[in-house]
């Protein structure tokens, strides 16, 4: 696990141990989500006001011509008294809620437990091939809504096509694009993304440098996806002015190895427990144009994600 901002206190974390497999049992993964969990979490803080605040400076920047896409996000905070097997039968739900996304469940000595449900790879591959994706663009579109019947907006298309645009020019250093497909509709749950993949390969003259993974790791994070654009301003920009700590949402998680295949993941739809508290995070691309309750409804959309598990 790695933090969204790497000059914060947290930490860049590394589980190491064997993989192996664990079969879910089936009476913790009924299709209707239910399960044995007898807590449910009680909202304490929502901040609409705060978000609004942070809406306005965002945008102030935007129209002023500072940035072309800043990324705005917050935490929601709730009482959950849940207990180990709790959080286990959350996380098989999870499994079977939302069998295309990376779902991770971590305990983190010192720092409490968190949980994810994330659609978007940084990084994954081995040896010749890799592949990274911009994901963005977010719509609540109910499933009975065939894919091919969806139209996004202007905006939405603008904010997938900055964050595509970045990748190639970010990671021709050190690899060339095999193949692109995209921007397509892809569903993450209840919600779909545009979605653009690239097909890498290392370039001939990194082959012998330092491993091309970590390369990959340094150049994309963090993404336009979670951040903005100018990137490294826009990063200083949402440490000043977002009002709160990240720390691991919008970071990194996965499974690193040098010597095989690595995969690793935006933290997104991500949540924290300790001492009796969640706290669920969300965020949204915004642009000189973007709209405050819209991107307000799309907080919602994405933190509902983590809580219908529980």
């Amino acid at each position: 696990m790695i933090p969204y901002d790497l000059e914060s206190r947290h930490r860049v974390l590394l589980f190491e141990g064997a993989q192996q497999s664990t079969p879910i049992p089936r009476q913790l993964i009924s299709p209707s989500g239910a399960g044995g969990a007898t807590h449910h979490p009680i909202q304490i803080t929502q901040n609409p006001s705060s978000y609004a605040k942070a809406f306005a400076t965002f945008m102030s920047a935007l129209q002023k011509g500072e940035f072309v896409k800043l990324v705005l996000s917050r935490a929601s905070e709730w009482e959950w008294n849940g207990d180990e097997t709790e959080l286990m039968e959350a996380f098989h739900r999870a499994c079977n809620l939302y069998p295309r996304m990376m779902i991770y469940l971590a305990q983190i000595p010192g720092e409490g437990v968190w949980m994810g449900c994330t659609p978007e790879i940084l990084v994954s591959g081995s040896g010749n091939h890799y592949r990274t994706m911009a994901l963005a663009g977010t719509m609540s579109v109910p499933d009975t809504v065939p894919v091919k019947n969806i139209v996004w907006s202007e905006k939405n298309r603008k904010e997938q096509e900055i964050v595509a645009d970045y990748i190639r020019e970010s990671v021709s250093p050190y690899v060339r694009i095999l193949e692109e497909e995209g921007p397509y509709t892809s569903r993450a749950g209840q919600l779909v993304h545009l979605k653009t993949e690239f097909h890498l390969a290392p370039s001939p003259d990194t082959q012998h440098s330092s491993p091309i993974i970590h390369n990959l790791i340094k150049t994309l994070h963090p993404t336009p996806a979670v951040c903005g654009l100018p990137a490294k301003e826009a990063a200083a920009f949402i440490r000043e002015y977002e009002g709160y700590d990240r720390s691991y949402y919008s970071g990194v998680v996965g499974m690193l190895d040098e010597d095989s295949e690595s995969n690793l993941f935006v933290n997104l739809r991500c949540a924290h427990f300790q001492g009796g508290r969640l706290t669920v995070y969300g965020g949204g691309g915004i642009l000189k144009d973007s709209n405050l309750g819209s991107e307000w409804n799309e907080t919602n959309w994405k933190m509902n994600t983590i809580l219908t598990t529980l």
